[in-house]
């Protein structure tokens, strides 16, 4: 990201933007947790509820009056001006299934990009009262702190880390079990976190990383810019058009020299 894909004063006004419009989308998750909410099976297999459609509509209705020209791709509802310059990318609550079940790990997404280059993101856990942001050219924040990630001293050190990865049955469905079942054997801590909460860890360094098999590009809209904005690394060690759905990746994310080292294994 050495080039900004938009100039510093455009980037901190998006920076402002994406919280005003994330603090929207809480009001309405928070809501609904009390209020109650009715869900049901999506065609392929997971939740979607009421509290997921209305956050959507929410932030779709915000960023439209405020960037009309603006494109808007959701998990949940049709793309908007999807041939635009700027393109919202939006997951309304990650972990739907955390959601219902009252585990607060869950998370609204909000990604704005530039021709396919981040400009802004946010990972916004109404659960835990936690908001990660970040801009480019602007630093990574966990609500109003700055993040600044500490790298590994050495390879070495990553035995003593924590890392993190989501579901085992998503790298199987990338084909990639066989690197996971190599990461669990080579690291003694290794733990799931599943939902978006593994990538707010590993973008403010609680983990050495994040290894995330078979997500959405609504998963990861906010990712690379919050761990690279906080002095972190992001790389996606896997891409994969489906004839079903959405492109399905695999990321690896947190501090460079965990990344470089779980790139490898992943890459073998």
């Amino acid at each position: 990201m050495s080039v900004l894909p938009v100039p510093a004063a455009d980037s901190r006004a998006f920076h402002r933007a994406i919280r005003s419009f994330a603090a929207l989308s809480r009001r309405v998750i928070l809501r609904r947790r009390v209020r109650g909410f009715r869900k049901r099976l999506k065609p392929d297999g997971s939740y979607v509820t009421d509290a997921d459609l209305e956050a959507e509509r929410v932030l779709r209705a915000a960023i439209a009056k405020r960037f009309p020209d603006h494109g808007i791709l959701g998990e949940e509802l049709p793309p908007r001006n999807p041939d635009a310059e700027f393109q919202w990318i939006l997951d309304p609550i990650d972990g739907t299934l955390s959601f219902t079940h009252g585990i607060p790990f869950y998370g609204t997404i909000i990604g704005l990009r530039r021709r396919g280059r981040p400009v802004a993101g946010l990972i916004d856990h109404p659960g835990l009262g936690l908001c990660y942001s970040a801009a480019v050219g602007q630093g990574a924040y966990r609500n109003e702190r700055r993040l600044r990630i500490r790298d590994l001293a050495s390879p070495a050190d990553l035995e003593r880390e924590v890392i993190a990865v989501g579901d085992r049955s998503r790298f199987v469905i990338c084909g990639a079990q066989r690197p996971f079942d190599a990461l669990m054997r080579r690291y003694p801590v290794v733990r799931g976190y599943a939902d978006c909460l593994g990538h707010t860890l590993a973008a403010e360094g609680s983990v050495a990383a994040m290894v995330d098999y078979g997500i959405k590009l609504w998963d990861i809209a906010a990712t690379q810019v919050l761990c690279e904005e906080a002095g972190g690394a992001f790389r996606v060690a896997y891409k994969q058009s489906r004839k079903d759905g959405p492109t399905h990746y695999g990321i690896v994310c947190g501090k460079p020299r965990a990344v470089a080292a779980l790139s490898r294994l992943f890459s073998r």
